[in-house]
């Protein structure tokens, strides 16, 4: 079987459903969402990390910037990812 990068980019925005794709664009893929999860989940760890051991600091650094938007970020991406799994299945 050949792979061609075509097919990686359809597997990727849910244009094949997994189940049908190449497993190796399979596997890419879900390291790639993973690892996007993987990214907003850190940030949300270091941000009440940051919060608990310097509490004043914090809104120099941030301002008026709140973690509340990590999660909501998360949810949203979370929710996209389940629709659209949901949607080529």
């Amino acid at each position: 079987m050949k792979l061609k990068l075509s097919e990686f980019i359809e597997v990727l925005s849910f244009e094949i459903s997994w189940l049908e794709g190449h497993p190796v664009w399979v596997f890419l893929s879900f390291l790639i969402y993973a690892a996007i999860i993987g990214l907003f989940l850190n940030a949300i760890r270091m941000s009440i990390k940051f919060e608990r051991i310097n509490e004043e600091g914090r809104s120099k650094t941030y301002g008026g910037f709140s973690k509340d938007l990590l999660i909501i970020g998360l949810s949203i991406a979370l929710l996209i990812f389940v629709l659209a799994m949901n949607s080529k299945i």
